[in-house]
């Protein structure tokens, strides 16, 4: 399906990209160091302040990142799903984290991860953001009725819920850039079925 972009909308894609490129291509010529704000936005043939409008950080400029957020289609499919509870908290949580890892950046972020290790640092920075946008998200589910956990819950139940969903969404992720598939979608439901079996059969 072909997107129906405007100019403007064009031009920023274009300006993105190209400072991503730059960031990509300085750190893996000379590493981290190498890509500094001022290198990465003279070789991309924009200023330093265009860099910021786009990427708060040279590191998300490397991995080709952006910051989290909770897009209201994401919400409204979190609102009117029928999955259960855990199903449902994974599938926002990987909705958010897919708004700050680019799927179209994909294999550069992992290659340049695996020569630059300490990039990593970064990316557990987007997750905390990812964590905490979600939390809100299904704590106001919660708040209007339409979460509930088997035996009533309360706030310790939601709070383990959160933490095995978003151990799931993080294990999801990382068989995903461990592998050389193009699609997330598969280890979705894989992911949701090992950490549900490991539950079941270590009782």
């Amino acid at each position: 399906m072909q997107e129906n972009l405007s100019q403007r909308e064009r031009n920023q894609r274009e300006s993105w990209n190209a400072i991503h490129q730059a960031a990509f291509e300085l750190t893996r010529a000379g590493g981290p160091g190498a890509a500094t704000v001022d290198e990465i936005a003279s070789r991309a043939g924009v200023s330093r302040r265009t860099f910021f409008n786009y990427f708060p950080a040279k590191e998300d400029a490397v991995l080709g990142t952006r910051s989290a957020e909770l897009d209201p289609d994401a919400v409204e499919r979190f609102h009117a799903s029928s999955e259960d509870e855990l199903s449902r908290v994974v599938h926002l949580f990987v909705a958010v984290v897919r708004t700050c890892l680019p799927a179209e950046t994909a294999a550069r972020r992992r290659q340049i991860i695996s020569e630059h290790p300490q990039l990593r640092a970064r990316l557990a920075e987007l997750l905390a953001q990812v964590e905490q946008l979600v939390h809100g998200a299904v704590h106001a589910e919660a708040e209007r009725g339409g979460l509930r956990l088997p035996g009533g819950g309360g706030e310790q139940a939601f709070e383990a819920l959160l933490i095995l969903a978003g151990g799931i969404t993080k294990f999801t992720f990382s068989r995903y850039h461990e592998s050389a598939s193009e699609s997330l979608d598969p280890f979705i439901s894989e992911s949701i079925a090992q950490f549900r079996n490991v539950v079941e059969n270590t009782r």
